[in-house]
């Protein structure tokens, strides 16, 4: 089935008009773009639910387009949405392109994408594990937020940064590998991940963030390798189960309560801080 939904946007840039049109095909809601003859997944007049697939290009008229991007909002609240296969078509995937689909339990991040924005798939409480391909090399902030089943996350070397609050609040993740090209680990990135039981921190990184930790209360080992300069306030703070940590004379500033209810702290370097 295919219809249009709305009829057209239109932009007036001196003499150029900008046409585009949202339809929906086959169940699935896409805006096309005239000009680049590319489709983007986006939201419908209903939720979507169950399984949703759609292909890597659509007919519509007498053209073709090209499925490249999965747009903000498209599946926001779509709490009976249950998983997702996405075509090597496609790009990029738009902030809370997934959030809140509390049901949500498999999503395959095909090579093609290579960014995934803020808070992608914040609140997706069920989803269990998800695979990051090499392609990808931006990950936004809160990208995983809330996401309380995710077990286990495979993040490639194309990825410089773990930004703020990208897996803060998930409790059932138990263990990470942080790849070697990653240089700092935002603010409140690990915040509250209360199942969390040991980390590796590569010597790629030079910056432990304020709150990076914090409240981590099962993380029993954790080492801080000689490329860290700094440690942001409570980094560390209430993770009550490390019996001892060892920082390294490599870092010169050490926030406030950046260690707070830690019970042993291996210490001979020269940082300010507290």
């Amino acid at each position: 089935m295919k219809k249009t939904i709305l009829f057209l946007c239109v932009a007036l840039l001196g003499a150029t008009h900008v046409w585009a049109d949202r339809v929906e095909i086959d169940g699935v809601y896409y805006n096309l773009d005239r000009n680049s003859v590319t489709a983007q997944v986006t939201h419908g007049d209903d939720k979507y639910s169950g399984s949703v697939v759609f292909p890597d290009s659509v007919t519509y008229g007498a053209s073709t387009y090209n499925v490249t991007s999965i747009g903000s909002y498209a599946f926001r609240d779509c709490t009976g949405l249950t998983s997702v296969t996405i075509p090597n078509s496609v790009t990029s995937i738009g902030d809370r392109a997934f959030y809140g689909c509390s049901s949500l339990t498999s999503v395959t991040i095909p090579n093609s994408v290579t960014s995934i924005e803020q808070s992608t798939f914040s609140g997706c409480s069920s989803l269990p594990s998800i695979t990051i391909p090499n392609s990808v090399t931006s990950i936004g902030m809160a990208a995983f937020y809330g996401c309380a089943g995710l077990t286990s996350v495979t993040i490639p070397n194309s990825v410089t940064e773990i930004r703020s609050e990208t897996f803060c609040g998930c409790t059932g993740l138990t263990s990470i590998t942080i790849p070697n090209s990653v240089t700092s680990i935002g603010y409140e990135a690990f915040l509250g991940c209360t199942g969390l039981t040991s980390i590796t921190i590569p010597n790629s990184v030079t910056s432990i963030e304020y709150k990076a930790f914090m409240t981590c209360i099962s993380l029993t080992s954790i080492t801080i390798p000689n490329s860290v300069t700094s440690i942001g306030c409570d980094a560390f703070s209430h993770c009550r189960s490390l019996t001892s940590i060892t920082i390294p004379n490599s870092v010169t500033s050490i926030g406030g309560s950046a260690f707070y209810e830690v019970p042993n702290i291996v210490y001979s370097g020269t940082a300010t801080g507290a």
